[in-house]
Formats: structure tokens, C-alpha cells, sequence
């Protein structure tokens, strides 16, 4: 089977395995509530069945180690589902990055901005998974919209790269340009060995 045909039947079936784990977790969710409204314990803890939205919609009540020991796609991806499951819906990339780290997800990264960026470049590539939606900053999963064109990476990054081509243009116009000859060092007036040579040359 070539490549591009195996590309795409393996991104069909992670769509497939998407959706069957989002309905899976919805009902999940909705288990949790039903026992929470009877005083009992959440029979799917790790779905956050108490989770209160705040700050944008970021999840308050994760527990410390919902994401601990995950890789990154699928904490970000149970992270998601979560939301769903509670109705809020896509996240920010900010939003995903704090969700995680609230999880105890450990980031690489030196700095929490490191690891935004490094979010954002999943959100966007991963498209197979993640799905933007135009004009909102916000990521969900392509599970959730079958019907929904897919933004390709490259056309995502479009704006990225040109506004960071324009930031680059702009540093190098306030640069002094390296070529720039230097100034010549000052005459000495003549005198000493160099008016001895010139008077022996006449």
C-alpha cells in the first residue's frame, strides 16, 4: 500500500477511535453526574466528573495526576474530552497548557511560554487529531466535525511565519549593517623614524 494511502486510512481509523472514545467518555460523564447527584462517589473519576469551569473554561478541579506519566497528544486529547464531556466545549492553547500542568503533566520546557509554543505546533500539525476552528484561536477534536474542512499545518502557519518574516525584516532595518567600512585612524604628524625615512627617500 503506498504511503499516502496508508496516511490516510490510519488517520481515518484514529478519527473513528476518537469518536467512539468521546461518545464512550460522554457517557462516562454523564454516569459521574447521576452519582454525584445521589451523594455517592464518581464511579469514573479520572473523567473530573466534578470539574468546574473558570477562567476562560479552564478546569479547576483536575485531579494532580490526571496527566501525570501521559504523552503529551493524549493528555491534551483526555484534557479535550473532558471539557466536552462538561460542555465547554474547544480549548486555547493557554488553556491546555494550564489544564496540563494542573494535571501534573511535566513539560520539557524551560518555561511555561516554551511550552505553549510546543502545544501550539501539535495543535496545529496534528491535524489528523486536533481540529482548529477558523477565526477563534480555539482547538477541539476532528472527531467532533466530520464535516468540517481540514486546515492543513502549512496554511495554519501561513500568518505565523509572515508575521515573524516582518518581525525579522524589521531587526535587521534598525541593525547597523556589518559591512560598514571603519572610520580611518588619524594621521600622526610627521616626525620621529617615519620623517627620518622620508627625508633619506628625497
Amino acid at each position: 500500500m503506498p504511503a499516502e494511502d496508508l496516511s490516510t486510512a490510519i488517520s481515518a481509523l484514529e478519527r473513528r477511535l476518537a469518536e467512539h472514545e468521546r461518545e464512550g467518555n460522554e457517557l462516562k460523564g454523564a454516569i459521574n453526574v447521576l452519582l454525584e447527584e445521589a451523594g455517592l462517589p464518581a464511579k469514573f473519576p479520572e473523567l473530573g466528573a466534578n470539574s468546574t469551569a473558570a477562567n476562560g473554561g479552564t478546569l479547576t478541579q483536575i485531579k494532580r495526576d490526571s496527566f501525570y506519566g501521559k504523552k503529551q497528544m493524549t493528555a491534551i486529547r483526555e484534557y479535550l474530552e473532558m471539557r466536552r464531556a462538561q460542555g465547554n466545549g474547544p480549548a486555547t492553547p493557554r488553556e491546555v497548557v494550564d489544564a496540563l500542568k494542573a494535571g501534573g503533566y511535566q513539560f520539557e520546557a524551560k518555561s511555561t511560554e516554551i511550552a505553549l509554543v510546543g502545544v501550539r505546533a501539535l495543535l496545529r500539525k496534528a491535524n489528523a487529531v486536533f481540529h482548529k476552528l477558523p477565526g477563534t484561536g480555539t482547538y477541539g477534536l476532528t472527531s467532533w466535525y466530520p464535516d468540517a474542512r481540514a486546515v492543513r499545518a502549512a496554511e495554519d502557519d501561513g500568518d505565523v511565519r509572515s508575521a515573524k518574516a516582518k518581525s525579522a525584516r524589521a531587526k535587521s532595518a534598525r541593525k547597523v549593517p556589518r559591512g560598514r567600512p571603519r572610520k580611518p585612524a588619524p594621521v600622526e604628524a610627521a616626525g620621529g623614524d617615519d620623517a627620518e625615512n622620508n627625508a633619506e627617500a628625497k
